[in-house]
């Protein structure tokens, strides 16, 4: 038993250092990526969809076509297509009444009847579209009057194929709430970081954007539509692959986009295990390492507290690790919350913690195995 012990340390001491590296590599890659500057180009000058699937969104879809409505990029140069996705509310008559009070070309469309999810909701809006740059959003979304121009300015000095922003989260007074928007400020960083080192691993669908020419050349969400998530990771490391170092990060408040948290801890899970759910199968080499490390240090970190009892000599080797990742995780978020001016969120930092040991070691076996319901639809775990 003892060496059983030993041996668990051992490895825990080694992911433990893996982690720390992984984390101060992407906040240098962060430090370096420069912070866009929108005057550093001429005007905007590229047509633009906006394209946005909604299921069930009658509280939401309001706010966020306004926010849209509200950008400062040329009216000729911009559609907007909402994509009904057989929603049971009135998301579809909310939409299109709000959309006939737009200055600029705007349509509400229906999903095929046979087809459901939100890839497929995506790909008949892209097929309506007419712009050269597709830039994705959801429903539950507000953002700055400047967020396409931002967007459209990397596009223009850097020639990219697709360009991701960040996401914040609004969050109420709940601890919940908090913690996720919290934790969206540390997988923000980590999104631009590994996208400015050229390895792109996490992107947000609440803000990309591709070509048209980047979306037909890798044909689309073929190949990856049998899961019902990773309509913007997936898609990026099909992007990635084909044309490898042209995927771009917009480091700048101007591009934010906002969204809510999810409200109850049972949404929360159901959120997080599709979200984990699209890179079980992934089939990228560094997405299934990064996963591997971030689910080995956090729940081995469980186990190796759970069996301190037995052995209290190891004690400072578990204090050691278990310093190793609070610092690695304090850092990131607390470069994270400088950049979303939520530097406030960091007082929750130490519960924080132990609630991300907990529920990333839950989430990585239930997203291997467990099948999930969300917005009223039922999904198999994928063979």
């Amino acid at each position: 038993m003892q060496i059983l012990l030993h041996a668990l340390f051992a490895i825990f001491a080694v992911i433990s250092f893996f982690y720390f590296t992984y984390i101060v590599i992407h906040l240098i890659s962060w430090v370096r990526l420069p912070v866009s500057i929108k005057s550093d180009t001429p005007n905007p000058k590229t047509k633009i969809s906006v394209i946005i699937a909604a299921r069930n969104e009658e509280a939401t879809i309001s706010n966020c076509l306004s926010s849209i409505a509200a950008q400062n990029y040329p009216t000729e140069l911009l559609e907007v297509i909402v994509v009904d996705d057989h929603s049971t509310d009135k998301t579809k008559e909310i939409a299109e009444n709000i959309l006939t009070q737009f200055k600029f070309s705007s349509k509400c469309i229906s999903n095929c009847e046979k087809a459901h999810g939100k890839k497929s909701a995506l790909t008949e809006g892209i097929k309506n579209s007419s712009g050269d740059v597709i830039v994705i959003t959801d429903a539950d979304c507000t953002s700055s009057p400047t967020w396409l121009s931002s967007i459209e300015n990397e596009f223009q000095k850097s020639d990219a194929y697709m360009v991701c922003g960040p996401v914040q989260i609004n969050c109420g007074p709940s601890l919940v709430e908090r913690f996720q928007s919290l934790e969206l400020c540390g997988l923000s960083l980590l999104s631009g970081a590994g996208i400015n080192a050229r390895l792109p691993l996490l992107c947000n669908g609440a803000n990309i954007a591709y070509t048209r020419k980047a979306f037909d050349d890798v044909e689309g969400f073929k190949g990856i539509d049998h899961n019902p998530s990773g309509d913007d990771v997936l898609l990026m490391f099909k992007i990635h692959k084909k044309y490898p170092g042209m995927i771009r990060y917009v480091k700048s408040k101007e591009a934010i986009v906002s969204t809510s948290a999810q409200v109850s801890l049972k949404d929360f899970f159901l959120q997080r295990i599709r979200w984990a759910s699209k890179g079980v199968h992934s089939k990228n080499t560094a997405n299934s390492l990064v996963s591997l490390l971030v689910f080995s240090s956090n729940f081995l970190s469980i186990v190796a507290i759970a069996f301190i009892l037995i052995c209290t000599k190891l004690f400072p080797i578990l204090l050691c690790c278990l310093g190793i990742k609070i610092m690695a995780d304090f850092l990131l978020l607390l470069s994270g919350t400088a950049f979303f001016d939520k530097k406030k969120l960091l007082w929750i930092f130490p519960v924080a913690e132990i609630i991300t040991l907990l529920y990333i070691s839950w989430v990585g076996v239930a997203a291997n195995f467990s099948s999930y319901s969300w917005k009223e639809r039922h999904y198999k775990h994928p063979a």
